[in-house]
């Protein structure tokens, strides 16, 4: 059974962290409200939208078998809130207790899987990393539930999965998943081993999430911040925010970027 939390339990953190140990998922129920919810769905809607029009790929990914999920990348780049969901003292205490304080954000991206839409290819979101993996965390997926998480609709994942040591072999719906579900406002911790796919959405309405994956600072992030996140807003975001997208100034190599440098693909004068 997924032990759910309530976010203002003054042990949210240790408990997340017992409960992705022994079950390797684990929901928090009340993380964000109505109104933080209403402007991610709307930030979601018009993200969509410019990333069509400026020719990026929201839908038909390599993992969906068809185009009824829409991804939206690049989330904290896209709108203040969902910088806001970055900042959530739960969030933060989870990751940094699961993976350590030298964190990165490797990726924030949304989902938004509608009626009708077949369930995404069964993987682990440290898929790339290669096999056997580290017996230890390397990686954690935070969703946050902007609708409800039912049966009908919901991330489904294998049970025990988050012990293995290397991505699955399966190919379509494993018999053996279930749904992960939780009511609209949950934050819903997935560590990255565990074998999961987006599920079929055989309900009458879309189901949207945002995915914020955080890995272990070694690990190459799988979106590239110095392009996504402009100078003028780098300049605005909270020193947590900047060690997670790699602005920061811990590590050996930090200060051999300049704090304002600008991405360019001209290499410096010698």
């Amino acid at each position: 059974m997924v032990e759910h939390v309530v976010v203002s339990d003054a042990d949210v953190g240790q408990r997340v962290c017992a409960a992705l140990e022994a079950d390797g998922v684990v929901v928090v129920e009340g993380a964000i409200d109505s109104d933080m919810i209403a402007r991610a769905k709307e930030a979601l809607e018009r993200g969509a939208r410019e990333d069509e029009a400026h020719g990026f790929q929201v839908r038909g990914s390599a993992y969906d078998p068809d185009e009824l999920n829409v991804r939206v990348r690049n989330l904290p780049g896209k709108d203040a809130v969902f910088r806001e969901m970055l900042e959530l003292p739960a969030l933060r205490a989870v990751v940094t207790g699961w993976l350590g304080d030298s964190v990165r954000l490797s990726n924030f991206t949304s989902n938004t899987t509608l009626p009708g839409a077949g369930a995404m290819a069964l993987h682990a979101d440290q898929n790339p990393i290669p096999a056997p993996w580290p017996p230890y965390p390397c990686t954690v997926n935070v969703a946050f539930a902007l609708d409800d998480f039912t049966p009908d609709n919901a991330t489904r994942y294998v049970p025990g999965t988050h012990r293995e040591s290397g991505p699955p072999a399966w190919h379509g719906t494993h018999p053996g998943a279930v749904p992960l579900c939780g009511p609209a406002g949950s934050m819903m911790f997935m560590e990255g081993r565990i074998h999961h796919q987006t599920g079929a959405n055989t309900g009458t309405t879309p189901r949207s999430g945002a995915f914020a994956f955080f890995a272990r600072s070694f690990l190459a992030p799988q979106f590239e911040w110095h392009r996504g996140i402009l100078q003028d807003l780098r300049a605005t975001l909270s020193p947590w925010l900047r060690e997670i997208m790699g602005f920061g100034q811990s590590g050996g190599t930090a200060n051999f970027i300049p704090e304002n440098a600008a991405a360019s693909t001209t290499p410096a004068p010698r």
